[in-house]
């Protein structure tokens, strides 16, 4: 049995959230940010710049879209870029539900913090932020300064932490 330390009310073993609080409660739960140094972080090549580029589209023919490549394996997510559009790591316990979950994207998403950074349009530009991040985030290999918005522009590599995510934008 695992009994919860918030409201001391009793479960079965394996048992995620409290049914009376609502508490997290597994112990070994791996949702800390694995914390590097700077050098162990810092773009010293990468495998993103060799893949195909992504055909952009002419302007003015539908929203502005954006397409990541994600980590090693290059998962892609499309973007619809009418709202800011949050990157991290899900945490239910937390109440975390990034629109873009980096959970599941391999060892170099453990580097990246729940609430890691935001894109979104300012202007005509798509811009990326860094929400005070435990290891930083990188646009082509320049580490950005917490909470102040950085051009994103087609074909730059972002990095959040370790993690290298190649950006197409299309339908400016």
């Amino acid at each position: 049995m695992i009994k919860c330390p918030f409201c001391q009310s009793t479960h079965v073993d394996n048992t995620i959230f409290c049914d009376e609080c609502g508490n997290y409660l597994l112990e070994d739960d791996r949702r800390n940010t694995d914390l590097f140094e700077i050098e162990a972080i810092s773009v010293t090549g990468n495998n993103l710049n060799q893949a195909e580029p992504f055909q952009s589209l002419q302007s003015g023919t539908g929203p502005m879209t954006m397409q990541l490549k994600i980590g090693g394996q290059q998962r892609e997510v499309q973007v619809v870029l009418n709202k800011i559009v949050h990157l991290g790591r899900l945490d239910p316990a937390s109440n975390i539900f990034p629109d873009v979950d980096l959970t599941r994207d391999g060892v170099q998403a453990q580097s990246v913090s729940r609430r890691h950074a935001e894109i979104f349009r300012q202007g005509l530009e798509v811009v990326v932020e860094d929400l005070g991040s435990v290891n930083g985030t990188f646009v082509n290999g320049k580490r950005l300064d917490p909470y102040l918005p950085e051009p994103l522009r087609d074909g730059d590599i972002l990095q959040l932490g370790k993690l290298l995510i190649k950006v197409s934008i299309r339908g400016k």
